[in-house]
């Protein structure tokens, strides 16, 4: 896996935490002072931490999918892709609002967005992919869209917060297909 391809994963990642960051602060009401660095930390810790669980996964589930790596990895990017496509073409983004000012909200918002890291952490594993180099794309990524979307949701809208679940999406798709366009050409 080279370097674009875990810039291509963590900004697929951290796509679906600007959306739910755009729709929150949009309609939500005022987001109190300090709660975008909490929520942006907080959502980058969660995508780091299931990350690494995720490789660790995929390290010890290597074996029983050697020599169609590649497959198993698309696969996974494909799940996750399809999942991010399908949710923003079913779901509004207005169903993705909570009270963005609470801490268990944040908490498990964090839990629930970093379920898609888990899943990514696990190809990366089955790929060998550098997870150091790769966690800290994802936890950079994560709190840098998460803080930007806490902080101009208001001026971008839920239209935008809907683009940017299908743009995440569609960057798991194009990764996915990166490991397997090249063996069927």
């Amino acid at each position: 896996m080279n370097t674009l391809s875990l810039f291509i994963v963590s900004l697929g990642l951290s796509m679906n935490c600007f959306g739910i960051a755009i729709a929150n602060s949009s309609i939500s009401g005022k987001v109190k002072a300090g709660i975008p660095l909490k929520t942006a930390i907080a959502f980058g810790l969660s995508h780091f931490i299931l990350a690494f669980g995720g490789y660790y996964l995929g390290r010890a589930l290597h074996p029983t999918v050697a020599g169609v790596e590649d497959w198993a990895v698309f696969m996974i990017f494909f799940i996750i892709g399809v999942k991010m496509i399908a949710e923003a073409l079913l779901k509004k983004p207005e169903t993705r609002v909570f009270d963005i000012n609470s801490a268990r909200v944040i908490l498990a918002l964090s839990v629930a967005l970093g379920m898609n890291a888990l899943l990514a952490g696990l190809a990366l594993g089955i790929w060998h992919a550098p997870i150091m180099l790769a966690a800290f794309a994802i936890f950079s990524a994560v709190s840098f869209f998460t803080l930007s979307g806490l902080a101009g949701g208001q001026h971008l809208g839920m239209g935008f917060a809907k683009g940017v679940f299908l743009l995440g999406g569609a960057l798991f798709l194009l990764s996915g297909l990166s490991f397997v366009l090249p063996k069927l050409f």
